[in-house]
């Protein structure tokens, strides 16, 4: 108990020099000018100084509180001491005075007065063992009620001063923002799948949700400095290792992911216009100039996004021609069904794994060299003609 005090005073104490440089640091940077100044008084401004303070006096308040429970816990231990060698005097009297008025009643010409002195004699050395536990069992309480108060102390410490450990909400958001982009991969790849089983009516809208999502992990997936270290390092030192590829085959994958849905907009929004154009040279009120050029908004993207889903996929046709037609249906699932598994292998420990991770990149670089690759460039040509003309 008193090495944990004399640190835990050893790291208030430390707690304290580190808010006092911080402080003075602040006071004296303010004669430095320019970026690095900025960054430097970014760096350690805000947060940290109070941080330091807090956490100066939660330790030194928990030290306190632990120094008071320390000498008490020294008295307490030598009372209880006393207590013990009291208790076993007393056992010992009475053991003796027992076996004395014993051996006296078994005497027949014991004279009355000595007998009852002798059970006398028994009774005191009974009341005193008594008397001695109950002071025993007194401490007990005294050490459980001050311990009590100590524990308040030190909860007291931690929870009005220390800087707070994230909760549950917290933690779950942290984690979405350092894994938004993979989130995103997945949601993208789910719906993309359901769109396989999906009636007519609802495959397009879930191909541009799909779209979307894919648009969205590509920006999530691209500011990433993971990723964006990784392609860096490939390009300009010649690092193409595992995590080049896997870098380059996830941003490939959100770039071809939301290829379409960039066309499909484009191609509605080139529609719009020319509508919205027809319907006000013809004198159209706005609304009817609005409602026209809505639908024929709808219509275009809607066309285009399904002529970009039926884009020439040579290998998966290839295969439906040497076999059966059957086989398209569950070939789609598997491809789609593959794009899931990997983008989930991101938000899970197997990703630190450099050969799940591996096997992860080389079954999505299959994938899409199966499936979206091949219908890329007509995509890409249609996106690029809708986007220029």
């Amino acid at each position: 108990m008193s090495t944990l005090q004399t640190k835990l005073t050893s790291s208030a104490e430390a707690l304290g020099t580190a808010h006092r440089l911080v402080s003075e640091l602040l006071g004296q940077s303010s004669f430095w000018r320019g970026e690095a100044a900025d960054a430097f008084r970014a760096a350690i401004d805000g947060e940290l100084p109070r941080y330091l303070k807090n956490a100066h006096r939660s330790v030194s308040k928990a030290a306190k509180q632990l120094g008071r429970w320390h000498d008490d816990l020294v008295s307490y231990q030598a009372t209880a001491r006393r207590y013990d060698t009291q208790a076993k005097l007393d056992t010992a009297a009475i053991t003796k005075a027992e076996a004395h008025h014993d051996l006296l009643r078994a005497a027949a010409s014991t004279p009355e007065p000595e007998l009852r002195a002798a059970a006398e004699s028994v009774t005191r050395a009974r009341e005193a063992l008594a008397s001695v536990r109950s002071l025993a069992r007194e401490l007990e309480e005294a050490h459980g009620a001050e311990a009590g108060r100590i524990a308040k102390g030190l909860n007291e410490a931690t929870e009005r001063l220390a800087p707070k450990e994230p909760g549950v909400l917290s933690k779950a958001a942290n984690w979405l923002d350092d894994n938004l982009g993979d989130v995103l991969s997945l949601l993208s790849a789910s719906v993309a799948l359901l769109a396989i089983f999906a009636a007519a009516p609802v495959t397009v809208p879930l191909l541009f949700a799909a779209a979307g999502l894919s648009l969205a992990a590509l920006v999530s997936h691209a500011s990433d400095p993971k990723h964006s270290s990784a392609l860096k390092a490939g390009f300009t030192q010649g690092k193409f290792n595992g995590q080049f590829w896997s870098s380059a085959v996830t941003l490939g994958g959100d770039v071809l992911g939301a290829l379409p849905g960039v066309g499909a907009v484009a191609q509605g929004a080139k529609g719009m216009t020319a509508v919205s154009r027809s319907s006000i040279a013809a004198g159209d009120s706005a609304s009817a100039t609005f409602r026209s050029s809505a639908r024929a908004f709808g219509t275009d993207s809607s066309v285009a996004m399904r002529e970009a889903d039926e884009a020439p996929k040579p290998v998966l046709e290839w295969v439906v021609r040497r076999t059966s037609p059957d086989v398209e249906k569950p070939l789609q699932t598997g491809l789609a069904g593959s794009a899931v598994v990997t983008a989930g292998v991101g938000l899970t420990p197997a990703e630190d794994d450099k050969r799940v991770r591996n096997t992860a990149t080389g079954v999505d670089g299959a994938r899409i060299a199966a499936s979206d690759g091949p219908g890329a460039g007509v995509n890409a040509a249609r996106t690029w003609t809708q986007l220029t003309r």
